[in-house]
């Protein structure tokens, strides 16, 4: 799993939905960490320093119940995402105000 292709995107509608919603300067930096995202493998990914992807405790994604993580998007936008096999990266959410949050 950790080697051979790039990483297949899902969005599911809340993201989408939050993107749309959320002012240009981060539906811009969104499409952009998109652009990113496709051409990245999992290991890739997994310590692509600009993206910042870090595992959430004890935060799980309900309809799978797979572990969630966090994916910057700006300096204060998070998406929040789950991994499938696959590798698959669910974008499950974007909020703008992360520390909101995501507590540290």
């Amino acid at each position: 799993m950790l080697d051979g292709g790039l990483v297949r995107i899902e969005i599911r509608p809340a993201f989408d939905e939050a993107v749309m919603a959320a002012e240009l300067p981060v539906r811009k930096a969104t499409a952009k960490m998109l652009i990113l995202l496709q051409a990245l493998d999992l290991p890739e990914l997994l310590k692509h320093p600009g993206l910042n992807f870090e595992k959430l405790h004890g935060m799980i994604e309900p309809t799978t119940g797979r572990q969630l993580y966090s994916l910057r998007v700006t300096g204060s936008s998070r998406a929040i995402a789950c991994l499938l096999n696959g590798p698959t990266l669910v974008l499950v959410s974007l909020h703008v105000q992360h520390n909101k949050v995501c507590r540290r």
